[in-house]
């Protein structure tokens, strides 16, 4: 993660440097907050949103169309606790994982948003594109935390017995984004914004199928890895995690959002007047 931030920096840099790309190219941060839907969070709860940010570059090919990279981070996490689902509070399953993501979006703004001009300084915009991040679920029990996916708490670590293979900590996602960007001193410019990154994993949260055997988890019946695979004996006298019972909701992927606000500068230097009078950024 420190070697992408090292990465990005020195592109910022370079292009912080160079006059040629001063009229299209644009740095910026972000700042707002993170959350998480999928099977701990099926009614799109925001209980338990949490900080994000990160930073970008973009290139404005006209008034109209920009292109943008982006590396973010944000934490999100959810507890069955936090739901009014009776299933789901018996079930008292809970998470959290950082997300360190790297998306490139192609951006289509509504109004011409054009910084040289002061009736062009507004715009709503719209932007999709494709995007890769990384997470490591984790869980808290008895006042420690524990990685959940080396536990293979749906029998991932016995997938001869199980069926269940052992899911990667990456994994590619559809960023849906929408906002609206200001102009508001020289090469100075804001945005607000808000995005839903659809994903290729159920397992963000680490729930997706159903109960595994304890003979196919680490340490059997008495070991860490079944007592955070079934946890509603916390709550309850019963344990409701039996072999083959549903736990999570597999046929649907997780999501993440982000929502917050940009700054960002705009290496403009105007180009020489055409014949009409114009500049040459339109």
């Amino acid at each position: 993660m420190r070697l992408i931030l090292k990465k990005l920096a020195v592109i910022f840099a370079f292009f912080a440097a160079a006059p040629a790309f001063a009229q299209f190219h644009e740095i910026g941060v972000w700042g707002g907050v993170a959350n998480y839907f999928g099977d701990l969070n099926p009614k799109f709860n925001w209980k338990f949103v949490r900080p994000a940010g990160g930073a970008f570059y973009r290139y404005n090919f006209s008034t109209r169309f920009a292109g943008k990279l982006a590396l973010s981070y944000g934490e999100v996490e959810f507890s069955d606790a936090g739901t009014k689902i009776p299933r789901n509070l018996q079930r008292n399953l809970s998470f959290k994982t950082g997300i360190a993501d790297i998306t490139g979006t192609f951006e289509f703004n509504f109004f011409k948003f054009d910084k040289t001009k002061k009736k062009f300084w507004f715009s709503p915009y719209l932007a999709t594109g494709v995007g890769i991040f990384f997470f490591n679920p984790k869980a808290q029990y008895e006042g420690k935390w524990y990685y959940l996916q080396p536990l293979g708490t749906e029998g991932q670590n016995d997938p001869s017995y199980s069926g269940v293979k052992k899911y990667k900590l990456y994994s590619f996602h559809i960023p849906i984004e929408g906002g609206f960007k200001f102009h508001i001193y020289k090469n100075w410019n804001i945005s607000v914004f808000g995005s839903v990154h659809k994903t290729f994993t159920d397992y963000l949260d680490d729930v997706s199928g159903n109960y595994p055997a304890t003979v196919s988890l680490p340490g059997g019946s008495k070991g860490i890895a079944a007592k955070l695979s079934d946890r509603s004996d916390e709550v309850a006298d019963v344990k409701i995690g039996k072999e083959g019972y549903q736990r999570g909701e597999s046929k649907k992927k997780d999501d993440f959002v982000f929502v917050g606000v940009s700054l960002s500068f705009t290496f403009m230097s105007m180009q020489c007047p055409t014949p009409s009078g114009s500049s040459t950024y339109r």
